[in-house]
């Protein structure tokens, strides 16, 4: 884990800004070439894979990690007793392409969190810019195990 954390302040170290063509080329035109018909869902547990491996400890460092990985601004918006629900306003991503991965990232983070399955969904609210409500569910009799 030590790694993870020096390979990610390094990178912040470097104080590069990323370029919106090369984030497209990725996300919008590789990713969906590689990926196929399989892309949501793929990208559903790759988002997943990517809170296990980077994880955000704190709530309130949600919305710095995704405004980091150019995934748009995140805000919570509601909290019920067993979901949340995130307005994410994404002006890099094209309104047609899925925002699973950010679905995936959430869900996987709940789960950390509660210790309970945990999914996530979204829909978009509005295009331009592209702005979507997530949210998150949880169900207090799913509880995770951990081996």
């Amino acid at each position: 884990m030590a790694k993870k954390k020096q390979w990610i302040e390094l990178i912040e170290e470097m104080d590069t800004p990323i370029s919106p063509f090369s984030n497209h080329v990725l996300r919008h035109v590789l990713i969906p070439e590689l990926l196929g018909e399989e892309e949501a869902s793929i990208l559903y547990w790759a988002g997943k894979a990517i809170a296990r491996k980077l994880q955000v400890e704190d709530m309130s460092d949600l919305p710095s990690f995704f405004e980091k990985a150019n995934w748009g601004t995140l805000t919570l918006i509601k909290e019920r007793r067993h979901e949340k629900h995130y307005d994410l306003v994404a002006p890099m991503m094209i309104p047609y392409r899925p925002l699973s991965m950010e679905c995936g990232f959430l869900a996987q983070w709940m789960e950390h969190q509660s210790g309970f399955v945990s999914e996530a969904t979204y829909e978009v609210k509005k295009k331009k810019p592209l702005t979507c409500r997530i949210i998150v569910r949880w169900d207090p009799k799913d509880k995770i195990e951990i081996f």
